[in-house]
């Protein structure tokens, strides 16, 4: 995450979450151009620690998801179409057509489409949604706090999820394919539309709805801002 998505999820500014990334009071990492980047579980165990739960946005659903029958195959023959499944998501666009949401830049939709494949492709290749479901849910609250413009990411994610199931539905009528192959794709891109409207909707609950914990110390003692600090 960016300083800023990492502010708005903790509750603090971005000069406060910088500040104490770089005094070392929360774990914080350089990228190799130097920039700060945070990652969540990190973030959540930092807050605990603190007393002060992580905001419910920050996790995703609770509901159990039933486990799939692995589809391996499909993982391995979509992923082996990476290059047909983005060269299928960028011909959707024309620009002819209106859009109701503003289109990502290239690089941008070909990142996207590469994250929500090797989600997709993951939790076929085990039968397990508790990694997709995460996963995307961080996806949708990133989404959130970008505003009206996070919008987008549910409308790509359905070009991607287009894209995705006419590949499978080919794949699927291999000989060497699991019988479920299909059916199996659409749950996961099911589990994972609704982890990622869910985050996008969570991203804009009350930051204070947990409630947060006392000043936590820093290593010389001092007390650190409060959590509840809105800068």
């Amino acid at each position: 995450m960016t300083a800023s998505e990492a502010a708005a999820l903790v509750g603090v500014s971005v000069a406060t979450i910088r500040g104490w990334a770089d005094a070392g009071l929360i774990p914080a990492h350089r990228t190799i151009g130097g920039h700060r980047r945070f990652e969540v579980t990190e973030l959540t165990a930092w807050l605990t620690a603190r007393g002060a739960p992580a905001a419910e946005r920050l996790r995703p659903p609770r509901t159990a998801a039933a486990p799939l029958v692995p589809c391996p195959r499909l993982a391995r023959a979509l992923n082996g179409r990476t290059d047909a499944i983005l060269d299928a998501v960028e011909r959707g666009y024309d620009p002819d057509v209106p859009l109701s949401v503003n289109r990502a830049t290239q690089a941008a939709l070909r990142r996207g489409t590469l994250r929500f494949l090797r989600i997709a492709t993951g939790a076929l290749d085990t039968g397990g949604l508790t990694t997709a479901i995460g996963r995307t849910h961080l996806a949708g609250v990133r989404a959130g706090l970008q505003g009206a413009g996070g919008l987008g990411a549910v409308a790509e994610f359905g070009r991607v999820a287009v894209a995705l199931a006419l590949e499978a539905e080919a794949l699927a009528a291999s000989d060497d394919m699991e019988p479920a192959a299909f059916p199996t794709l659409l749950a996961v891109l099911d589990a994972m539309h609704v982890s990622l409207v869910g985050g996008l909707m969570g991203s804009h609950a009350d930051p204070d709805g947990d409630g947060s914990g006392a000043p936590a110390p820093d290593a010389r003692g001092a007390a650190a801002p409060s959590l509840s600090e809105t800068g």
